[in-house]
């Protein structure tokens, strides 16, 4: 139980994107860090101007972005947890440390150990909290894409069908459910559909087999040259005379079946 907090998972650095952010925010924070503040003075003691001081904050992100985009995908850890990441955060802040000492170094009387001491303090400060403002950054963008999905509505989830023109336009959406059946004449299609108990319609300049390609599913099925019907809605098919009819939920007429569709309804209406 000690160590719960320690297993928990931490996956905001697990896809590639986030860590390239991450990446991104420590190298403007370090460069701006570096031009702004001067640490140590290092501009006087190595004769920097700006634009070295800039390049500076370059050379010490040079370590973070090799442990995250090439190292990181090396290891077999897929998914990390808190404790891998603070191991992961350590090590990085140890090779920083190791890099500014180096930088730094002023051919003085101390030593390296006392210079990497001294070194690792701010370094790990420093480090703390750009990682902490970035982790934040990349949580922040996290939830707000959750929250995105969420209450992003496509017309599939709510089962539309979108009726295009001949011009590939969407003209009109209902439904799938709702639709009853659609019928060609001329260079027009009306859709029939049920609007609150009442039948509706919707005239649209386009083809039925143009429909038939783009919209047609298992539940919408042709059957006659001017007809497309929706299967929810057909409440029974009968023989009349030689031909045969269907019934639609809340049509009083009957919609005609050509005999090269019989057989497919005959299967469909009686599985």
């Amino acid at each position: 139980m000690k160590n719960s907090f320690l297993d928990k998972t931490f996956p905001f650095l697990d896809e590639l994107r986030y860590r390239i952010v991450l990446v991104l925010i420590i190298m403007v924070y370090s460069v701006f860090f570096m031009v702004t503040f001067d640490p140590f003075t290092i501009s006087s003691m190595l004769k920097l101007k700006w634009l070295g001081l800039v390049a500076m904050g370059l050379l010490g992100t040079v370590p973070i972005a090799i442990s995250q985009l090439v190292i990181r995908p090396l290891i077999r850890i897929k998914t990390f947890k808190v404790k891998h990441f603070l191991l992961w955060f350590a090590a990085e802040v140890i090779a920083l440390t190791i890099l500014m000492a180096i930088m730094y170094d002023d051919d003085s009387e101390y030593s390296f150990f006392k210079d990497f001491q001294t070194t690792f303090k701010y370094t790990a400060l420093l480090a703390i909290i750009i990682y902490s403002f970035a982790i934040l950054i990349i949580v922040l963008i996290q939830v707000n894409k959750e929250k995105n999905t969420k209450n992003k509505i496509t017309s599939k989830d709510i089962d539309l069908i979108s009726f295009k023109d001949e011009r590939d336009q969407v003209k009109f959406s209902v439904k799938r459910k709702d639709i009853l059946y659609i019928e060609s004449t001329d260079n027009y299609i009306t859709v029939f559909f049920s609007n609150g108990g009442k039948v509706s319609k919707h005239m649209i300049r386009t083809s039925l087999k143009r429909v038939e390609e783009s919209e047609l599913s298992t539940k919408l099925l042709r059957c006659h040259r001017s007809f497309i019907v929706n299967l929810e809605n057909v409440e029974w098919m009968k023989k009349e005379g030689r031909n045969f009819v269907l019934k639609i939920r809340e049509i009083e007429s009957f919609i005609p079946v050509s005999r090269s569709y019989i057989p497919q309804f005959k299967s469909l209406l009686h599985s």
